[in-house]
């Protein structure tokens, strides 16, 4: 928002600020102090100082002048000088009939005036215009009023309006070209103005050329109303606008500001303190308003000690703080409560109704008003009792060593994907879209349907792994994923379990794809191989939680047929894994086969709490491979019992890795790998050669077993 200084002079008595110390002066720091953060300083010789005001989402008062001027005076306890107004706006109705057909409109006025031809535009409104000239001057007149009190409007050409206003929401998308001569696209659900042949305005958006104020209009009908911050919102966002108007619908107008805004408008239009002499002004014709209901008269009951005591402040008086009060627009009664303290009954303004819902929300005016460098900064007693687990959380430190053993890596995935996506699994899987929970108000195209499985993000993120030149990216993730419940969701709140949700749950999903190991000269895994030690991980998930893997059928649509398996922890079915299904490594430009697994963390958490977890070491791993010299009708099995007798220390695991023969020769060459791994610190290299020379020693001082050449 700009504020000018010269328009807020007009207001309030407010702190020096010169005009070449702007940046740093009294009424700079006052203004960052009370909330209103000052984003940029511009000096003009004709507008004076104009700060850039930063404003909240739920603080729409606060893009207005008036507005400022309250909360500063809240602070000096200086008293606000309101604009003048009209005395009355006009008793006839005006000529233009108003069908408002829509609650998303609560509050509709249309003022009907005529204008002189030509009208000369204010001194005292043209020095804060931009380009002052360039349109109408009841348009800058217009713009000046919002500025100044903060209630869009908006006039229509009244010769141009055919037959009746209507404020209705559009049923389907409809095209209008804009005030801007640009054409936009309208989307359905929007609020619309019309008259009986076309849409003349967007509602809190903008206005359509074919009703547009041009210099030879001579009468005109001025539109204040209240919309929905949210359809407004919606429009705006999707026709890819942002103006004045819809900046401030978004946030939230006074409900009770039209008729005020209006009788400054028509004050201002009459051709008093500012045009020539004897110029003659413009004149009301009829006024027309229509709204649902009356603004909420709500109150908030707060006690004065609690006030003090959550300020630290217990010095501050009720005289005070019932005179900030109302300077910020509250209407305050005070009651006798227990003992010496008092209870003040506090009727929460109209232009507050947005974000003031509950005494917290009253603290934190009194405190800006205060100012929270006067409260002591205490810290509060800290509690040493710890908070209950929640049991995901629970899970995934008990699983977290398993994984990173392996060389996994945990990532933080995305929770939506796009109508694209999810036609790709509706093709895998029927009925796949009407378990998604679509978005109606998306930010991008890409983000319209919350993830129903994670399987598309780590596909993709695998992909981008192998293009950077990783060779054996392997991620886990303990996500969310959300599906549409097939019964209604009760409306009445109830007790819920810590794993309990109505439209999401909770799943730990794992992926690899490439080699499994880095940095390794031979060819990569197999991808019989690759599902082998892609089990083994998954049993070592399990283990973690003291259970022992078993897997059985599965027939997931997401992953390749026949290539994929069920995870079971004793009987119940916790999961499923294998290679992911083809379709999606296509879209996912994933060119290589990839190994995914998901797992119900429900399920996992209800079976980790019946059993005790095993210990599984997270510290790197190194791994050895040798080559054996095996006779050619010996099982190379033999030789992994002969290892495991040998009870080698830290060795965790071995396994096949190659088995050739050589034509000419009487054995074969079988290379194995062993997997060292320590379950308290990080192993050297120079010890783990050491184990390996102590092997191959015993197995051939024993065994005869030698080392290929």
């Amino acid at each position: 928002m700009k504020l000018h200084v010269r328009m807020l002079e007009k207001l309030i008595e407010i702190p020096e600020c010169p005009a070449d110390s702007a940046g740093s002066s009294p009424l700079r720091h006052l203004l960052d102090d009370i909330g209103l953060e000052v984003k940029g300083v511009d000096v003009t010789p004709e507008k004076g100082v104009i700060f850039t005001i930063e404003t909240l989402a739920n603080r729409g008062d606060h893009l207005s002048t008036v507005g400022v001027a309250r909360e500063l005076s809240a602070r000096t306890l200086a008293k606000v000088g309101m604009p003048s107004v009209a005395g009355q706006l006009s008793d006839r109705k005006a000529s233009i009939l108003v069908r408002r057909q829509t609650d998303a409109c609560s509050r509709y006025a249309l003022l009907e005036m005529s204008l002189p031809s030509p009208m000369p535009l204010r001194n005292d409104v043209a020095a804060y215009m931009d380009e002052p000239g360039k349109h109408h001057a009841i348009v800058d007149l217009l713009n000046y009023v919002q500025m100044e009190m903060g209630q869009p409007m908006h006039a229509f050409d009244a010769s141009k309006v055919e037959g009746e206003i209507i404020v209705e929401l559009s049923t389907a998308a409809e095209e209008i070209v804009a005030l801007d001569g640009k054409t936009y696209r309208v989307p359905e659900g929007s609020i619309l103005i019309k008259d009986r042949k076309k849409i003349i305005a967007v509602a809190g958006v903008i206005g359509c050329a074919n009703s547009m104020v041009t210099e030879g209009t001579t009468k005109v009908c001025i539109e204040a109303a209240v919309f929905d911050p949210v359809r407004v919102r919606i429009t705006a966002r999707a026709m890819g606008l942002s103006t004045d108007a819809s900046y401030a619908f978004e946030r939230g107008v006074d409900p009770e500001g039209i008729v005020p805004a209006l009788k400054r408008l028509v004050y201002l239009a009459g051709g008093s303190a500012g045009t020539a002499k004897d110029t003659e002004g413009a004149h009301v014709i009829g006024y027309t308003y229509s709204e649902s209901t009356a603004p909420e008269k709500r109150k908030v009951k707060v006690l004065l000690s609690w006030l003090k005591r959550q300020l630290d402040l217990p010095r501050l008086e009720e005289l005070e703080v019932v005179t900030r009060f109302k300077n910020l627009g509250y209407a305050v009664d005070v009651a006798a409560a227990s003992g010496k303290d008092k209870e003040l009954s506090l009727t929460v303004p109209s232009w507050r109704l947005y974000d003031v819902q509950n005494v917290d929300d009253v603290l934190e005016d009194l405190g800006r008003s205060v100012s929270f460098n006067r409260a002591r900064q205490v810290l509060p007693p800290l509690s040493y009792e710890l908070a209950e687990r929640h049991p995901v959380e629970s899970l995934s430190q008990t699983i977290r060593p398993a994984l990173r053993g392996a060389g996994f890596v945990e990532i933080i995935s995305r929770g939506f994907y796009s109508a694209q996506e999810v036609a790709l699994l509706e093709g895998l899987s029927r009925g796949a879209t009407a378990k998604h929970v679509a978005l109606k108000n998306s930010l991008e195209a890409s983000n319209s349907h919350m993830k129903h499985t994670n399987v598309l993000h780590l596909a993709t993120i695998l992909a981008a792994n192998l293009k950077r030149g990783v060779t054996n990216p392997k991620i886990y993730d303990i996500t969310r994923v959300f599906s549409s419940p097939s019964e209604p969701v009760a409306a009445t709140p109830r007790q819920r379990e810590a794993l309990e949700y109505d439209y999401e749950h909770d799943v730990l999903t794992f992926a690899s794809a490439g080699r499994w190991n880095e940095g390794e000269w031979r060819k990569g895994e197999s991808v019989e191989e690759h599902a082998r030690l892609f089990k083994g991980v998954v049993a070592g998930v399990v283990k973690a939680l003291g259970s022992t893997l078993s897997v059985g059928k599965s027939e997931h649509p997401y992953l390749h047929p026949g290539m994929q398996a069920s995870i079971k922890m004793g009987r119940n079915v916790v999961g499923v894994f294998g290679v992911i299904h083809p379709a999606i490594r296509q879209h996912c430009d994933l060119r290589v086969d990839a190994f995914y697994a998901e797992m119900d963390a429900r399920l996992l958490c209800k079976h980790m709490t019946t059993t005790s977890g095993v210990h599984v070491s997270d510290f790197p791993a190194i791994t050895r491979d040798i080559t054996l010299q095996v006779e050619r009708k010996e099982q190379a099995g033999r030789v992994l019992r002969l290892v495991k007798e040998a009870q080698i220390p830290n060795l965790s695991d071995t396994s096949i890795v190659d088995d050739f023969h050589k034509s000419g020769e009487d054995f074969r060459r079988v290379t194995y790998r062993m997997t060292f791994q320590s379950a308290e610190r990080t192993l050297k290299h120079d010890e783990v050669d050491a184990a390996m020379t102590g092997l191959l020693g015993s197995l051939q001082e024993k065994h005869g077993v030698q080392m290929a050449v």
